[in-house]
């Protein structure tokens, strides 16, 4: 579906794509179908590119934080489901506007935020606590798992793997929602069409729960921030800007 929409805001046959966060490759797949000239995969995880190859495909195992991808090249740059994974969310969007071309498009969609009902990504182990991650312990959650006797799925490493991956930083960057939007406000020389927060009503955010968490520091709309969208379309020259209004 995002894949279909970022190719509403930026068509990408006989264009070039880079895909942020492409874990095994199968994102790729979209953009390769839909007629795309190369599709480039950036990705941290060692399996990189591991269920999709192509001709036209090509995958770089590094972080978004710092790519060593040349600058003004990709029409479309595609992030998915990623940007909640990455440490330094500054240092990454200025990458993604770096290498985009003038005239290309930034898509990217971060969900869910950390601070958010179900920011550990593990909603079907905690359906009945939500903000379990803010609420609990490493050892609370592992303790909570095994005395509900919750299956979990051996992938995951039974409840120990559930809990340590939870709170390990590694995985998240605990980042708070607001600092998506003001990083994103800062970024230069780019027609922003979306900064914005998806928010559960406040009704879905229990009251003793929300005072809880609000004694730990974290904020009703903190809380509700589920995703952030930021869409964006980089400046041209003003030379070329010119020419086609000709």
């Amino acid at each position: 579906m995002h894949a279909d929409w970022a190719m509403q805001h930026q068509p990408v046959r006989n264009r070039k794509v880079l895909v942020i966060g492409c874990n095994s490759g199968l994102d790729c797949r979209y953009f390769v179908e839909a007629g795309a000239k190369s599709v480039h995969g950036v990705d941290v995880d060692p399996g990189i590119g591991r269920d999709y190859q192509h001709p036209v495909t090509q995958y770089f195992r590094t972080s978004a934080e710092k790519m060593d991808l040349p600058s003004d090249t990709y029409d479309l740059v595609y992030c998915f489901a990623t940007m909640e994974h990455v440490p330094d969310i500054a240092a990454a969007f200025n990458e993604m506007a770096r290498v985009t071309k003038p005239g290309g498009v930034i898509y990217c969609i971060a969900s869910p935020l950390w601070n958010s009902r179900h920011g550990h990504h593990y909603p079907q182990y905690f359906k009945d606590y939500p903000w379990a991650h803010l609420r609990l312990t490493q050892d609370e959650a592992l303790d909570y798992l095994r005395r509900n006797a919750i299956p979990i799925d051996p992938s995951n490493g039974g409840p120990e793997g559930v809990s340590s991956y939870m709170f390990d930083r590694n995985n998240f960057n605990m980042t708070p929602s607001d600092r998506y939007i003001s990083v994103c406000g800062e970024i230069g020389h780019f027609n922003v069409l979306k900064n914005h927060l998806d928010l559960e009503p406040e009704e879905m955010l229990d009251e003793e729960i929300r005072k809880e968490l609000e004694a730990k520091g974290y904020s009703s709309p903190d809380l509700r921030a589920v995703t952030h969208y930021f869409i964006a379309r980089k400046d041209r020259p003003s030379w070329i800007s010119r020419l086609l209004r000709r």
